[in-house]
């Protein structure tokens, strides 16, 4: 959550409120650092494995990040059952 808000802060600080509000909807949980539980097959480099673990023992429905290196190609799929969003297709898909 920091790291969003560092990044948007810096990118485009007027929509620092917007992240606020959806953060306040959501249910924060500490990262499970058991890369063991996602599997070698997923396109998601080893750094990223522990939050993509910890999102699919949680069952949460979305995983959003704006690391689209690492992310993008996942956009719109599921991994795990944890559906990989933008925080713009996130936006898109809370206000449709």
């Amino acid at each position: 959550m920091e790291e969003a808000r560092r990044d948007l802060s810096a990118k485009a600080p007027d929509r620092v409120p917007v992240l606020d509000a959806f953060l306040a909807r959501m249910q924060q949980a500490a990262t499970h650092s058991d890369p063991e539980t996602v599997a070698a097959a997923l396109a998601v480099p080893a750094e990223d494995r522990p939050v993509l673990a910890a999102v699919i023992r949680l069952q949460c429905e979305a995983l959003v990040t704006g690391d689209r290196t690492h992310f993008g190609a996942c956009y719109g799929k599921r991994l795990g059952g944890v559906l990989i969003h933008s925080p713009r297709s996130l936006a898109e898909a809370l206000l449709s």
